[in-house]
């Protein structure tokens, strides 16, 4: 198995308290997804310490979403205390537009291309 791009000591850091056994599971388990899904959007980055910093922050961003609201709700109440989401905010490890775009911006994929054209018997 690929070593995840970031460590659960940084995404601890990112959250800003101690996480008990289980939820360090939890974490273990978010970061090995979404350095999966990173790395399906970018390049290998077999080597962790060689992934781009911002490559790192997508991976501790989705995964601290994970790791905050696992169930992916965007919606809780509880006598007087309601909070929403917004519906374009982003659960779980789905990756955000612009964090696939930063991913594959590190990893240069995308932008513009060229493409060779080639006449076949017609005028063009």
């Amino acid at each position: 198995m690929t070593q995840p791009l970031a460590s659960v000591e940084e995404l601890t850091a990112r959250l800003g308290y101690r996480l008990d056994d289980e939820e360090r599971v939890m974490a273990e388990a978010a970061l090995a997804d979404v350095s999966a899904m990173v790395r399906a959007y970018g390049l290998p980055w077999p080597d962790p310490a060689t992934a781009p910093a911002v490559v790192v922050a997508v991976v501790l961003a989705v995964a601290e979403r994970r790791v905050r609201n696992p169930e992916g709700y965007r919606a809780e109440s509880q006598g007087g205390y309601q909070y929403q989401l917004p519906a374009t905010a982003p659960t779980g490890v789905e990756l955000t537009p612009v964090e696939v775009q930063l991913i594959r911006a590190q990893a240069g994929i995308g932008g513009l291309y060229s493409v060779q054209v080639e006449r076949h018997g017609g005028v063009l």
